[in-house]
C-alpha cells in the first residue's frame, strides 16, 4: 500500500513531467485518494512554471524545540496559577480580613515558586525571540505551534470557567466584591496569557 511518501513522490514526478495540478488531482482521485489528501500532497509544492518542482518549507519537530517550549510553558503555567493565589490571597486579606497562619504560609509558597518560575519563564521567552528573530524558519516548529494552541486552550478555559463561575454566583445571589475582585484577577491574568499567544502565532502565521 502507498504511503504520504509515495504521495508526494508521485507528485513531484507528475509536475516534473508537465502535468497540471487538475490532471494530477483527477489522477489521484480516481485512485481513491481523498481530497485532504491529495490538497496536502500539492500543498508541498510551489505553484511556479521552474522545472523540477520547488518544495515549501515543512514544519520541524526537533527534541530541542521540544524541551525549551515545555521548560517554557510549564514555568508559564506556574507562574500564572500562582500569581492568581497570590492576588486572591491579598485580596482576602484587604477585603475579607483574612490573616491567618495558613493564608501568610500560602502566600509565602506562592511567593517562593514565582520568584524561581518568573525570571525562568522571562530569561527563557526573551532568549526564544531571539532566536526566532535571528532565524524565521524556527517560526515553523511544529512543536512551538502544538505548545502555543495548548496555552492558548487553556487560557480559553480559564476565561469561559471563569465567566460561569461569575454568572452563577449572580444567579445565586452571592455576588460579593470579593468574588468579583477574584474573577477580576483570573480574567486579567488568563486573558493576558491568551493575548499574548495569540499575537505570538499570528506573527509566525505571516
Amino acid at each position: 500500500m502507498a504511503g504520504k511518501k509515495d504521495l508526494a513522490d508521485f507528485v513531484r514526478d507528475a509536475l516534473t513531467a508537465g502535468r497540471s495540478r487538475a490532471e494530477i488531482g483527477a489522477a489521484l482521485g480516481a485512485a481513491g485518494w481523498s481530497e485532504s489528501e491529495i490538497r496536502n500532497a500539492m500543498d508541498g509544492w510551489a505553484e511556479t512554471e521552474f522545472t523540477p518542482p520547488v518544495p515549501r518549507p515543512q514544519a520541524v519537530v526537533t527534541a530541542r524545540d521540544f524541551f525549551v517550549y515545555a521548560v517554557t510553558f510549564g514555568a508559564l503555567i506556574f507562574a500564572a496559577s500562582y500569581l492568581v493565589v497570590l492576588l486572591h490571597l491579598l485580596i482576602d486579606i484587604y477585603v475579607g480580613d483574612d490573616t491567618t497562619f495558613y493564608g501568610r504560609d500560602r502566600m509565602r509558597w506562592a511567593m517562593a515558586i514565582l520568584i524561581v518560575t518568573v525570571p525562568l519563564y522571562l530569561w527563557l521567552t526573551m532568549w526564544n525571540r531571539r532566536r526566532l528573530n535571528s532565524d524565521a524558519s524556527l517560526y515553523r516548529s511544529a512543536i512551538r505551534k502544538w505548545m502555543i494552541y495548548m496555552a492558548l486552550l487553556l487560557a480559553a478555559a480559564t476565561l469561559l470557567c471563569d465567566l460561569v463561575f461569575v454568572i452563577y454566583q449572580f444567579l445565586n445571589g452571592e455576588l460579593s466584591l470579593q468574588f468579583l475582585l477574584k474573577a477580576v484577577t483570573v480574567a486579567l491574568v488568563a486573558g493576558g496569557v491568551f493575548l499574548y499567544y495569540l499575537t505570538d502565532i499570528r506573527r509566525g502565521d505571516t
